[in-house]
């Protein structure tokens, strides 16, 4: 038997709270990974979902990453090389959209994500193509909400938050889509 480390302590609050959420029918998991690097000796863990009943048609989803890098992981389990700057996890939480946005709908998301989240967050917007074949192109955007921190254990609740704030970015995106097709 070995001791988790916080990383793995954080993986199974994480994890149970999401599928809590599935289990009531509030979301709809899609998409799970569990990944130990063993080149860099890191380690992700990554749950993305959906809103159990969509309201629109566009199909939008969303995500935590917990990640953990070899520095915060030797942090925690070598004695007298603990770094308690290292000692920790990062989190991202994404939002996808499976269609190509304007710049106005971007800046217009980024705001109302901005909302929910804080302002003190950063919040990046990418854009993904892909050729399908010659004719058929499709595309995905991408808002990634960052902390610019390390999470640590004692924060473990905030990971639970989380979920209910990337719930209502969900919801929020649904709106904004809705509105949207109804002018």
């Amino acid at each position: 038997m070995f001791d988790p480390t916080a990383f793995d302590n954080m993986k199974v609050i994480l994890e149970g709270a999401v599928y809590d959420r599935d289990f009531y029918g509030d979301i709809l998991v899609i998409k799970r990974d569990d990944l130990m690097n063993l080149a860099t000796l890191s380690r992700q863990y990554s749950v993305e979902f959906e809103l159990k009943e969509p309201r629109i048609h566009k199909k939008v989803s969303g995500g935590i990453r917990l990640s953990a890098s070899l520095e915060n992981l030797s942090s925690e389990l070598l004695a007298g090389y603990s770094n308690e700057s290292s000692n920790g996890s990062t989190v991202e939480v994404f939002v996808n959209l499976l269609e190509q946005l304007t710049k106005e709908q971007a800046v217009s998301i980024l705001t109302g994500l901005a909302g929910i989240w804080g302002e003190q967050r950063s919040i990046a917007w990418t854009t993904v193509a892909t050729m399908m074949n010659t004719k058929q192109e499709s595309f995905s955007s991408t808002f990634t909400i960052s902390f610019d921190r390390l999470v640590k254990e004692d924060q473990i609740d905030d990971l639970v938050d989380m979920i209910e704030y990337l719930i209502q970015s969900l919801q929020w995106m649904e709106t904004f889509f809705k509105r949207g097709m109804d002018q």
